[in-house]
């Protein structure tokens, strides 16, 4: 039937105000669609990765926000994962979703910052900012290992280890990472290097082994000298040597000095331990830095100058004759690079007649010394290196620190250590004061 123009003009008037709005929603629906298209793509930019991992191909990427928070605060620290979140690493697509770190983890953030993410120093790992808080540690990653000329494959998913075995990061990719640490029977795990420290990954969640480029051509260490020290005073305060145990400050500063300029390196006690076992290598210059007892003067004269120089030393505690809560000077030259480790709690003292200089583990019942060296080692807050008391050793008091935990136990017998050496009997270079710089040079060179 036809429409009469009355009526015609009459339905136009009507599809006026439906047509308007749904040209309206189209468009927003297409104006939408292209901001979110640009928001999943990110500018092309190089990944910067670890010289030591690489990492499987991006498969897929998404822009985890548009944040522009200032995370700066964080750069150059140490922060604190609040909770279980998210971490990326950069493709030249974008950001990629790798896994999570875990709460609690420490981390050293450096000054890259894009779309609310910031970059893990020494990684190719990123986490958001909002993730993070304010650390009150300040401790410096060291890693002293010279690597295998060998990568690991891992599965694809995997997890990364702090020392004690606490996972910090669960990855969902397969990666390569250069060999630092081998496994062994006692530890099935893999040291690699990451924000320049070593971490962990388990045999278990590793598919291949495989050669990377060539052997170092470094010099590595065939033996290690391990320096003794005990007591300091400075003279400019008054002090004076009491024996040979006392160095004067001045004179610290000058032996530092000497192993700073002419290509030392003070390695760690798990360093140390890891050669020892033939899992790691280590340069030909290391040496190792002990000073016992933890007497005051340590913090008062020698952890300054170790700051100075960022020379690395292991403090033997005589753990019972401290506070019951670690007092925040042992803290402090722990956190500035001056480990913590066990002299005895309540074993540095007389009570075996007419044996040694009075270290009480040479007679001391087996299970009651090896609760005092668990007690010790728990005090440090992990150790697992001993020095007998007054370097006392016999077989029951290597039985002890053994049962007890220890890794390492330490003498005051004179000489440098090897790999083949007993390493709960091992030898020392003891630092006399007032020797010269000539015969301290002498002594580790």
């Amino acid at each position: 039937m036809p429409t009469s123009p009355k009526r015609t003009k009459k339905r136009r008037k009507l599809r006026f105000p439906v047509i308007i709005p749904g040209i309206c929603i189209l468009a927003g629906i297409i104006a939408l669609t292209v901001f979110l298209i640009k928001g999943c793509v990110s500018k092309k930019d190089s990944s910067p990765t670890s010289s030591d991992a690489s990492f499987s191909p991006a498969a897929r990427t998404e822009n985890p926000g548009s944040d522009d928070s200032d995370y700066s605060s964080f750069f150059g620290h140490k922060a604190a994962v609040k909770e279980t979140c998210s971490l990326y690493t950069k493709s030249d697509d974008g950001f990629v979703p790798s896994g999570t770190f875990e709460g609690g983890a420490i981390l050293d953030i450096s000054d890259d910052q894009q779309m609310g993410l910031v970059a893990i120093a020494d990684s190719p790992f990123y986490i958001h900012g909002d993730s993070l808080a304010e650390s009150d540690r300040w401790y410096r990653n060291e890693t002293h290992l010279i690597p295998y000329a060998e990568e690991i494959v891992t599965a694809d998913a995997y997890h990364l280890q702090d020392e004690r075995g606490n996972t910090i990061a669960n990855l969902d990719r397969s990666d390569r990472w250069q060999v630092y640490v081998k496994p062994s029977e006692q530890d099935s795990r893999y040291g690699i290097r990451l924000q320049n420290a070593v971490y962990y990954i388990d045999q278990s969640e590793v598919v291949s082994q495989e050669a990377a480029g060539t052997e170092t051509s470094l010099s590595l260490a065939q033996e290690v000298p391990v320096l003794m020290y005990h007591f300091f005073y400075s003279e400019a305060e008054g002090g004076s040597r009491v024996d040979g145990n006392y160095v004067e400050v001045n004179e610290l500063d000058e032996q530092l000095k000497y192993i700073s300029e002419n290509g030392f390196t003070a390695c760690s006690m798990r360093e140390l331990q890891y050669w020892m076992e033939q899992r790691a290598q280590l340069p030909s210059q290391t040496i190792a830095i002990t000073i016992d007892d933890a007497d005051p003067s340590v913090h008062q004269y020698a952890m300054p100058v170790f700051m100075k120089y960022g020379i690395h030393a292991t403090n033997f505690v005589i753990c019972g004759w401290q506070p019951a809560e670690m007092p925040y000077e042992l803290w402090e030259m722990r956190e500035n690079g001056m480990e913590l480790q066990s002299h005895g709690f309540l074993t540095h003292t007389g009570g075996c007649s007419g044996m040694g200089h009075g270290g009480l583990l040479m007679c001391m019942n087996h299970d009651e010394g090896v609760a005092d060296t668990r007690r010790s080692f728990d005090y440090v807050d992990g150790g697992f290196v001993y020095c007998y008391p007054f370097g006392d050793i016999n077989e029951n008091a290597e039985s002890i620190v053994r049962d007890g935990g220890a890794k390492l136990a330490f003498t005051t017998e004179g000489g440098r250590i090897t790999q083949a050496m007993d390493p709960l009997a091992l030898p020392r270079v003891r630092v006399t004061g007032g020797n010269g710089l000539k015969a301290f040079a002498a002594s580790i060179g």
